[in-house]
Parts: structure tokens; C-alpha cells; sequence
């Protein structure tokens, strides 16, 4: 069994992009959380946040990542959040090979700056909330993570040809 390789990083660290990237080069199915999370719901992560708020969506978010304990030679971009609950992390090392995509605050206020979204990001200074939830994240992605790649400052084909050589 070729193992699956999961992305995690703060939102606007490449997760998505660096992964369908990733799969091409691999020749890998891609699943972007995220977006399967809209489509099995029907509605947008925001909807969800301002409709139900952030722990039913955290619900969701587990509930589908329990889902692929049985998938393989997937290329999986998870939510910025997913490493939130103790639980989350301990699947993820169950379906993969957990890569953390570091990207400074910059790299993410540049991603991320256009992005209406995002419900973490609907404050008056986001590049605020960007670093005091960063911050507060940084050692549940540092925990996860089996490889650490610093996204800041490269193109999309570097980064992935630095996975695969660690692969």
C-alpha cells in the first residue's frame, strides 16, 4: 500500500494549490477537504461558520477525515484548522505522511489579503488575527508533521519537487 500524503499548513500556505500541483506530478488523486466538505453539505464553509458556527463545522471537518482512514495514494489538503483537536492529529499520522507547509505571516497576509472567503479573516485587522492564530497553532502543525517545508518566498514547482525529494 503506497501511503497517502496529507498537507497541512494555515490557511493561504499552499495547501491547496501546492497539492493539485503535487498529484500531477505523482499522478495522484487530489482531495481538497475543504472543498468535499462543501460539496457534502451543499453550502460554503462561511455558510456554515455564520450559520452554525466554528465547532459544528469542526464536527464536519473530523467527521470526514475519519472517512479516509480508508483511502490510498491520495494527495489530501486539509483545512487550516483540522490540527486543532488532539484527535484530528492522531488520524492524520493513521493516514499518511503528514507535510507541514510553513509560510511566514507576509507570505500568508499575501495569499490571503483579497480573499472574502475566509470567516476567520472577517475582522477589521486580519493580518492580526493571521498572527495571533498562527501563533497560536504553530505547535499542533510542528507536532503533526512528519516533514516541514518553508513555502515563503518559493514558486509552486520548487516546493513540490522538495516534497517528492523527501518523500
Amino acid at each position: 500500500m503506497i501511503e497517502n500524503i496529507l498537507l497541512i499548513g494555515f490557511m493561504g500556505s499552499g495547501k491547496s494549490t501546492i497539492g493539485k500541483q503535487l498529484s500531477k506530478y505523482l499522478n495522484r488523486n487530489f482531495i481538497d477537504m475543504d472543498e468535499e466538505i462543501e460539496k457534502t453539505e451543499n453550502t460554503s464553509i462561511t455558510s456554515i461558520f455564520n450559520e452554525y458556527g466554528e465547532e459544528y463545522f469542526r464536527k464536519i471537518e473530523t467527521k470526514y477525515l475519519e472517512s479516509l482512514l480508508d483511502k490510498n495514494e491520495a494527495i489530501i489538503s486539509t483545512g487550516g484548522g483540522i490540527v486543532l483537536k488532539d484527535y484530528n492529529r492522531q488520524l492524520l499520522k493513521k493516514i499518511g505522511k503528514v507535510i507541514f507547509l510553513h509560510a511566514d505571516v507576509n507570505h500568508i497576509v499575501e495569499n490571503v489579503k483579497d480573499d472574502t472567503k475566509r470567516p476567520l479573516l472577517q475582522t477589521e485587522n486580519y493580518v492580526k488575527t493571521i498572527s495571533e492564530l498562527l501563533e497560536s497553532r504553530e505547535d499542533k502543525y510542528l507536532s503533526s508533521a512528519d516533514i516541514i517545508i518553508q513555502t515563503s518566498g518559493k514558486d509552486v514547482d520548487s516546493i513540490v519537487e522538495e516534497i517528492i525529494s523527501l518523500l
